[in-house]
């Protein structure tokens, strides 16, 4: 009877230790390749100390982070980290673009790319919107330093950086303490709005059309595959009708794909549907790549072709030079979330939305596709979501106050994690840039915006 007994115990034992292990270690190999992949990019691309990222970055985001061990090797541009010993992940800098977080053991990343030779540094290209330290005055001083203030000692803002434009001048922008006009920070889900000036690119040249259905391959192999039919149109608009959970828990769709999936593009395409497409509005990361991958498979495919039209189409003509976007394992930019650029270049993104896509007198997007970004999506319950742009717009059934009540209707935006922001408000000319690492939500944007606003176009 106590040798049964015993058994059972040990059963028990083995079964709930198993269950541990295949319960705890996708979300342990997860938040390895997560504090991975941000030292390595923080740190390589922004300059910003590994244990400061740690501190300001990842500890808001959660607490556990930090307990995750990490070492950063200098010579051979790397991030390595691991949970106890085991949990090992590696991210990769590569010049041009940024960090790549490794599958689990994968030691090195296999790619070649000759990164662009055309970028010039500001001071040959020119600021094309005339110089902040000739513009800036007091007034404008002192809503920037409101904006950097931390009124709550607990969720602190962690403001890094503040640009603001006005009638195509740079009138002001301020700095933390290590961060410069160049210093190249992270948009989080700003890039999505990327992805969509690259998708742009490709509708104006007549490559791709708004109403055709998705390119995606696995979509076509079976004629009878509902996915079949979802437009890019529902992808901009998040209405594809695609499981995909972004809720950021343990075990999440959202947290694999950034964290331990290979090819986000692949794993968001996998998804089955739950709703019909164009049905049902629902906030994807996994949507925007597997819009990545779209671009990636319409210019060629080939990763040299691939960095090549970001640059050459978009980046450079606009005279931005900090940009790198991230690949995942497999090379496709994770057009989602891993965007970096300096406080400035986001400004040069912002002002060629609010310029309906042109730039030194040339039409670099359709005619139409700022006005189509910044539509309300018709089954979006606040009204206020366009076509990869936040909106400001007032819901549609009138219950509730628009995103921003403070700022003009006709604002719409670049979001991302953390509070970053580009506010685009084409009534009052102005641009406004905020980045940041903020763990609470009382970051001040409203704030900040109305203010300049107040300033530097009152009536």
């Amino acid at each position: 009877m106590f040798k049964k007994l015993i058994y059972t115990l040990a059963f028990f034992v083995l079964a709930g230790l198993s269950y541990g292990i295949y319960y705890f270690a996708p979300v342990l190999n997860a938040g390895s390749g997560f504090v991975a992949k941000n030292i390595c990019s923080g740190y390589f691309l922004s300059g910003i100390p590994g244990q400061q990222i740690v501190n300001e970055a990842l500890m808001p985001a959660a607490p556990s982070l930090s307990k995750i061990s990490f070492d950063i090797d200098d010579v051979k541009q790397q991030v390595d980290t691991n949970v106890f010993g085991v949990f090992k992940r590696r991210a990769v800098f590569t010049e041009g673009t940024g960090c790549t977080l490794l599958s689990p053991g994968q030691q090195r990343l296999q790619r070649s790319l000759k990164a662009s030779t055309h970028i010039q540094s500001d001071a040959r290209l020119g600021w094309p919107w005339g110089s902040a330290a000739a513009t800036q005055n007091k007034l404008l001083e002192d809503v920037l330093v409101q904006a950097f203030n931390e009124p709550d000692a607990v969720h602190r803002r962690n403001t890094k950086a503040i640009v603001v434009i006005h009638q195509g001048h740079l009138v002001a922008e301020k700095y933390a303490t290590g961060i410069n006009a160049n210093t190249p920070l992270i948009g989080w889900s700003m890039t999505k709005s990327v992805t969509s000036l690259l998708l742009g690119l490709l509708v104006k040249d007549g490559s791709l059309s708004l109403d055709q259905a998705a390119p995606v391959p696995a979509w076509h192999q079976d004629k009878d595959d509902p996915r079949g039919a979802i437009t890019i149109d529902q992808l901009l608009r998040m209405s594809s009708g695609l499981v995909f959970d972004e809720d950021y828990g343990l075990h999440s769709d959202v947290t694999r794909m950034l964290s331990s999936e290979p090819d986000a593009a692949g794993f968001a395409a996998s998804k089955p549907l739950w709703q019909d497409p164009g049905s049902l509005w629902a906030y994807s990361s996994g949507t925007t790549n597997i819009l990545s991958g779209i671009i990636r498979r319409t210019v060629g495919d080939n990763f040299q072709d691939y960095y090549d039209f970001t640059q050459q189409r978009l980046f450079l003509p606009l005279g931005i030079h900090t940009a790198s976007m991230e690949t995942d394992s497999s090379g496709t930019f994770v057009g989602s979330s891993f965007m970096y650029a300096s406080a400035r270049d986001w400004a040069r993104l912002g002002q060629f939305c609010l310029q309906n896509g042109q730039w030194n007198g040339q039409q670099l997007l359709p005619d139409d596709w700022m006005e189509y970004s910044t539509t309300p999506t018709p089954n979006h319950p606040r009204n206020n979501y366009g076509a990869h742009f936040w909106l400001n717009a007032s819901p549609e059934m009138g219950h509730g106050d628009r995103t921003w009540p403070g700022l003009p209707a006709d604002t719409y935006s670049m979001n991302g994690f953390q509070g970053q922001r580009v506010l685009i408000i084409p009534s009052k000319d102005i641009i406004v840039v905020r980045l940041g690492f903020s763990g609470g939500k009382k970051r001040g944007i409203e704030q900040l915006a109305a203010g300049l606003i107040e300033i530097l176009s009152p009536d």
